[in-house]
């Protein structure tokens, strides 16, 4: 017997539906595993997608008398 593994978005009604119709045929003897990222897998991820648009604020001073001036 071998193995197959698919990923694919939980929310996608046409993978749900595509993968609902190869279960049919019953060909197959479905077993469901989650993959559970840890939390530091998914802040490295996150930090890649934003790495283009983070911006040094370690400078920053507010000031709240420029802030107030609405003219």
């Amino acid at each position: 017997m071998r193995t197959i593994t698919l990923e694919y978005d939980y929310y996608n009604t046409q993978a749900q539906n595509a993968l609902n119709y190869i279960l049919s045929l019953g060909l197959f003897n479905p077993t469901v595993e989650e993959k559970k990222e840890n939390l530091s897998e998914k802040r490295k991820k996150l930090d890649h997608a934003l790495k283009n648009y983070m911006i040094d604020l370690s400078t920053f001073k507010f000031n709240r008398e420029e802030a107030n001036v609405y003219e």
